[in-house]
């Protein structure tokens, strides 16, 4: 083979006449939307209407023309012109629109609805218009193809779990500074939220977790609540799901290595059914909280539509992604009674906290069991029965027990309770309500600091065990809790393994379900040591365990303490800046687990291929 024709196969086997300039025009267009989507940010975070600075709409208008530029030029410079439309469709459809777009408001502006397209600068005002829509389409797109690529890469799947939430939590707290989130006073220069509280309500609102240092409902404005909406809602189905379902949505399917990373997100069985699990996922949510939203409307009967909308919406996704997050100033306290607060809401925390793997094995084993039942009738062959698996059983029994057994004892403790009177008697419903939420919600129909100690003993143990494996909700999960019952069972009977439901469980879970009990109790030490440390204030003991459980839980319920000039506020609010990095810490790590971070951190391991001799040591 010549030269000649080895220089015509290399260029054959490019995708473009000139790859270097081709990759130098990608990672410009990758920082110009960087650039434009801050921009785009800044601007309507400070500025409102008219009054926005005409520089920062040039900048997002500039872009979206390099953005066409560049990928007309790929084209012209394409070696493969034929499959370049399917290799970067989102991204030539996007420039076709705002071509179109621009030349639209240019040629018909004044024939907008009206008129504010009329003369020169209501013009460039639509023009910057169509320029933001589209340039935050093509930042959500290029996010897509960078967690893609990502997952694609064979890292660890907790290196980017972990990453993911970093990313959302900076993100959000940006967002949150601006003077737009915050409610400002009329004739007051706006001003932004200071960074620890906008740091901290990030991390709460990203970590599902409901503890707050500023009223949601007063010190926010819709803004910053809706922006707070978005961060439970992406912090509750995590961001690799979301990123996955939008790549599914395109049509570019799911590659066989983003499979291996997804499958350990979701906790999917098989690889081949993440794609069902990851669109049945967005699905059960979207069908939950929007009929949760239409149930709870009720609630705020007297408020106006938009702000009604809005009230049971936001409600419904926090009560979904076990958030807690609420507009009201003391959640549901005094509203037990109304079925939507006994009812519904706890419906949502329960369905969101069980856990999309066991939710898409119910989902599965229904739908077989009926399609089983039509083929019968209709004489058909009916189809191999679906199983409930090993774990949805685990995470149904011990729920259950849970829920009851956690209503019950909360009852019974208050009805002892000297303090309380027949007026003010704990109700059924609100103990129900409250067996609920402690298991990582953070809703309550009670005062929590009226509870007597022995039940905030009860409520910081079910804050402790938490929601179920990969749900929204946090705590070292319900299975953990069983299998450590399993052993203690297993151990009492003489048997060398644990054995449930007819099924052996591995020895390998039994210790990652120490290791996870564990660290977590590890975790709630120390920060309830930090804390401790940071306030000086040892008699609230018992407080500063609940707010670190309540936190690395990712829980949001609180208690109150009294400050020094004798006023009672709650113990978040409390917290010296220190103790609020430290609760900060212990929400992100109670979100994605210290395990996870632990594995994150080292690395992939590979097996030992050896094993020492045994040897037994003493217990006790």
């Amino acid at each position: 083979m010549t030269a000649n024709d080895r220089d015509v196969e290399e260029l054959l086997a490019q995708r473009s006449l000139y790859p270097a300039r081709s990759r130098w025009l990608r990672r410009s267009d990758a920082i110009l939307r960087t650039v434009c989507v801050a921009a785009i940010v800044v601007s309507h975070g400070v500025w409102s209407g008219r009054d926005r600075p005409w520089q920062f709409g040039a900048i997002v208008f500039l872009g979206m023309a390099f953005t066409s530029a560049e990928i007309a030029l790929r084209y012209h410079w394409s070696l493969r012109k034929p499959t370049f439309f399917s290799r970067h469709r989102s991204h030539v459809v996007l420039a076709v629109l705002w071509t179109l777009g621009v030349l639209g408001v240019v040629i018909l502006g004044p024939l907008i609805a009206g008129g504010a397209a009329d003369g020169n600068g209501g013009r460039w005002h639509w023009i910057v218009r169509v320029s933001e829509w589209l340039m935050i389409v093509a930042a959500v797109s290029g996010g897509v193809k960078v967690l893609r690529t990502a997952t694609a890469g064979g890292i660890n799947p907790a290196v980017l779990l972990t990453s993911s939430f970093l990313f959302l939590i900076t993100v959000g707290t940006l967002v949150l500074m601006l003077p737009r989130c915050r409610a400002q006073t009329p004739g007051v220069e706006p001003v932004g939220a200071p960074f620890l509280d906008a740091l901290f309500t990030s991390t709460s609102a990203s970590c599902v977790t409901g503890l707050i240092v500023v009223d949601t409902g007063t010190y926010w404005s819709r803004t910053g609540q809706a922006v707070i909406l978005c961060l439970i809602q992406l912090g509750g189905l995590g961001i690799m799901t979301c990123g996955a379902f939008f790549a599914i949505l395109a049509g570019r399917g799911v590659q066989l290595r983003e499979f291996s990373t997804l499958k350990e997100i979701v906790s999917s069985e098989h690889a081949g059914s993440i794609r069902p699990v990851i669109a049945s996922i967005l699905i059960l949510t979207a069908v939950a909280e929007l009929a949760g939203a239409f149930l709870l409307s009720g609630l705020w009967a007297d408020l106006e539509s938009a702000d009604r909308i809005f009230m049971s919406g936001f409600h419904s996704v926090s009560a979904f992604c076990n958030a807690g997050f609420s507009l009201t100033p003391d959640s549901f306290i005094g509203r037990s009674r109304a079925w939507e607060v006994w009812g519904v809401v706890p419906l949502l925390i329960i369905v969101g906290g069980l856990g999309f793997p066991v939710v898409w094995n119910l989902l599965r084993v229904g739908v077989r069991r009926l399609s089983r039942l039509w083929r019968r009738q209709a004489g058909s062959e009916p189809q191999p029965r679906a199983r409930v698996s090993l774990s949805s059983k685990l995470v149904l029994v011990t729920t259950a027990c849970l829920l009851l057994g956690g209503t019950a004892v909360i009852y019974l403790l208050e009805l002892t309770d000297p303090d309380r009177t027949s007026a003010t008697a704990m109700h059924p419903a609100d103990a129900w309500f409250q067996a609920v939420t402690l298991r990582t919600a953070g809703f309550n129909t009670v005062d929590i600091d009226g509870l007597q100690p022995a039940t905030k003993l009860l409520a910081i143990a079910l804050m402790f065990i938490g929601a179920s494996p990969c749900s929204t909700g946090g705590g070292v999960k319900t299975v953990v809790l069983a299998l450590a019952v399993l052993g203690l069972l297993s151990t009492l009977r003489g048997r060398n393994s644990i054995e449930c439901f007819g099924r052996s469980i591995p020895p390998t879970l039994t210790n990652r379900a120490l290791a996870v009990l564990f660290v977590g109790l590890a975790s709630v030490m120390t920060t309830t040591a930090l804390l401790l440390l940071f306030e000086q204030r040892p008699e609230n003991l018992l407080d500063y365990v609940f707010e670190a459980t309540s936190a690395a839980g990712t829980v949001g319920l609180t208690t109150s303490v009294s400050t020094g000039s004798g006023d009672v506020i709650s113990t978040t609010q409390s917290l010296s800046p220190p103790s609020r990095v430290v609760i900060v810490v212990a929400m992100f790590l109670g979100r994605i687990g210290p395990l996870t971070l632990m594995l994150a951190l080292s690395g992939k391991v590979s097996p030992a291929r050896y094993q020492y001799p045994e040897e037994s040591v003493t217990l006790g």
